[in-house]
């Protein structure tokens, strides 16, 4: 029996990351603003938290930014999480 467990890939990562981005998003006050600075300190920190810093953690993080669009509109913070949270169902 092969104890080894399954190996998280990059698509799983970015998922996750989106997914928890998205919880954010819905758990705090989701009727603020929210500004691009924001949407890339959000995932900056979620990346952050889960891979640490270097050139994995960078390209994980271009990669979810991929997937979350970038914020050139008024939009509230509940109706990006919808957003995201489409994108994480979609993700690679």
């Amino acid at each position: 029996m092969n104890t080894t467990p399954p190996t998280v890939t990059a698509a799983d990562d970015v998922r996750a990351i989106l997914v928890a981005v998205a919880d954010q998003l819905a758990a705090g006050p989701h009727y603020r603003i929210l500004t691009e600075a924001d949407r890339l300190a959000l995932i900056l920190t979620e990346v952050t938290n889960r891979h640490g810093s270097g050139l994995p953690a960078l390209n994980l993080d271009r990669e979810v930014r991929r997937y979350a669009p970038a914020i050139d509109w008024e939009i509230t913070r509940g109706e990006y999480a919808l957003i995201v949270r489409r994108a994480a169902g979609g993700a690679l």
